[in-house]
């Protein structure tokens, strides 16, 4: 026979299921907000090895790093 779950007890279940959504979506925003930042900051490394590889007229370290830089946008759609 199965034994029904008082009001108390689906309130209780309702709650720890809220709250491990929330955690959930909580860790996803985070991994989001540190992926955007890891992004941000390999794009700025490029951009200053592109600009001293233009200070230094090194054609081939340019073309390298421009590449490195497309693939990266085209990898992350920024």
């Amino acid at each position: 026979m199965e034994k029904k779950k008082s009001y108390t007890e689906m309130v209780k279940e309702y709650a720890m299921t809220q709250i491990k959504n929330e955690k959930f979506m909580a860790e996803i925003y985070a991994e989001m907000i540190l992926n955007e930042l890891l992004l941000t900051r390999r794009k700025e490394q490029i951009m200053k090895r592109i600009d001293l590889a233009l200070d230094y007229k090194d054609k081939r370290t340019f073309l390298l790093l421009t590449d490195e830089l497309k693939e990266l946008e085209k990898q992350f759609g920024s």
